[in-house]
């Protein structure tokens, strides 16, 4: 036979289905060894022109990452998302996109471990993943970007959100603030991220006791998006109209909560700050303009991508956290 070689064409020679050609292309334990052989042996009699499968089986790559995000609705993954891909794919490595509106569940573990991917990176992971987590690492070389799990037992490339919201309470304590609000959003699903709690943990602790300082108050937001920044907004505003600076655990929230502020009268930043997180590409727009936290993405990419080679290359190589600085950028929504 003078074409590529396919999976059905390897399955109808050995006489076996088409799955189980592909656990074989993916080395999976799952195959007897005699059905193993047998469909080994097929490649080696019938000499095929090259193809992406019988590389795979020689080398036992597919040159394909699995890159796991949170919902895409949230500027941040577009963006670290397309960071990514475009590393990938300089180091040789195509990407296949999986998108979580949710915790992860084991229908999610069995496809992530059975995939033909060289490694997995997951930018969407939760504390509650973790045992799920361990079970795709068994099958898989696995990194975690931008959150963490409370767990040593992964390589880990965060940007240090502690140290980006205790910088944020400092700022408006030294500007001399009277009277501080937060929205972040306690219940959803997205607050239960390592980033958001850090975030919070950090702001608090450097306001310190609010009680010999400035006025505190705070709003939740339903979840992280435009119109739930927009709806705690107005919620602080009508509780706390005296309220002069606010930090939202999020860029898109923070972007709500400045229209929200202006339907109410208030003038930004002549009657109240704004200070955002993350830095996405609409913070940057002249028309918003926000004062945000900057993560220093491309720098984590980078990191993520160095790190899981490494792993590829070496599967015992003791787990590493790195935790990366980041800066707070301060625009028009600020003085």
């Amino acid at each position: 036979m003078s074409k590529r070689l396919t999976s059905i064409d390897i399955a109808r020679l050995a006489g076996v289905s088409q799955t189980t050609v592909s656990r074989v292309l993916q080395d999976l334990p799952s195959v007897k060894p005699e059905t193993k052989a047998r469909v080994l042996k097929v490649i080696q009699d019938h000499e095929y022109s090259p193809s992406a499968a019988a590389r795979q089986m020689k080398t036992r790559r597919s040159g394909t990452v699995a890159v796991v995000v949170a919902s895409l609705s949230n500027p941040l993954y577009p963006l670290l998302l397309q960071l990514l891909v475009e590393r990938l794919a300089s180091r040789g490595f195509r990407t296949t996109v999986w998108e979580l509106d949710g915790v992860m569940d084991d229908a999610t573990v069995r496809a992530l471990a059975e995939s033909a991917t060289d490694g997995v990176i997951f930018a969407a992971a939760l504390d509650e993943s973790r045992e799920l987590l361990t079970r795709v690492a068994a099958e898989k070389p696995i990194i975690l970007i931008n959150r963490s799990v409370g767990t040593n037992l992964f390589d880990t490339i965060v940007s240090d959100n502690y140290a980006g919201g205790r910088r944020v309470s400092e700022y408006f304590l030294t500007a001399g603030r009277k009277h501080i609000g937060l929205i972040s959003a306690k219940s959803s699903k997205s607050s239960r991220a390592s980033t958001i709690r850090e975030r919070e943990r950090g702001f608090m602790e450097g306001l310190g006791d609010v009680a010999l300082g400035p006025a505190f108050t705070r709003a939740d937001a339903a979840d992280f998006g435009y119109e739930f920044g927009f709806d705690a907004m107005q919620t602080l505003l009508t509780d706390s109209p005296e309220v002069d600076s606010v930090f939202c655990t999020n860029d898109i929230v923070a972007i709500g909560a400045l229209d929200a502020a202006k339907r109410c009268g208030r003038s930004v930043p002549d009657d109240m700050w704004i200070v955002g997180y993350d830095d996405i590409p609409m913070a940057r727009w002249e028309c918003i303009g926000l004062s945000t936290v900057q993560q220093p993405l491309p720098a984590m990419v980078g990191q993520v991508v160095e790190r899981l080679e490494r792993r590829m290359a070496d599967p015992l190589l003791a787990p590493q956290t790195f935790v990366m600085p980041n800066d707070l950028v301060l625009r028009r929504t600020t003085s």
